[in-house]
């Protein structure tokens, strides 16, 4: 189905309803993306929390506490449980840096990257449901503007290639 939504734009100018309008599609599509993985995790007795943490481990193995504390915007009390569960449970486990004995560096196991693929099997699912039916030039245009509301740290995150250990 294409979306009946118009744009209201006049004159390039943007309209507060249409603001508000792509806050909503933004916010629905956030809430049904977490409700795929939510279920699951609710079964384990896991929330989102453990999901992000799950997420961000299996696409930057060996991330320290500290970045993990930065890319999810937390202090270090707000995911102490829901990390030590998973170290505890055998989906993370913790290696001391060889580089500074200090630093803890966050790696998947076996069972964690079992558990990210389920995880993340329905959301992959629905984001290519919603490609195939926008199309190519569509999702460029989407990308592009999901690309300018994020920070530019974030940026960096994003565009670092699989594996690297810091950003470009």
């Amino acid at each position: 189905m294409a979306c009946p939504l118009p744009i209201g734009w006049q004159n390039d100018q943007i309209l507060d309803q249409d603001l508000r309008r792509g806050l909503e599609l933004h916010f629905f599509a956030h809430l049904n993306l977490a409700e795929d993985a939510d279920q699951q995790m609710a079964d384990m007795s896991f929330g989102r929390t453990h999901h992000r943490i799950l997420y961000f481990v299996k696409q930057k193995p060996g991330i320290t506490v500290g970045e993990m504390l930065s890319v999810l915007r937390v202090s270090h009390q707000n995911i102490q449980r829901a990390l030590s569960g998973m170290i505890r449970q055998g989906f993370i486990e913790q290696k001391t840096s060889m580089q500074d004995r200090r630093q803890r560096r966050l790696y998947a196991t076996e069972s964690g990257t079992i558990l990210f693929n389920q995880l993340t099997e329905r959301q992959f699912q629905r984001i290519s449901k919603a490609y195939r039916s926008a199309g190519q030039e569509a999702v460029e245009g989407f990308w592009k503007v999901l690309w300018h509301m994020i920070e530019p740290s974030d940026q960096e995150w994003v565009i670092r290639k699989p594996g690297e250990d810091t950003p470009p």
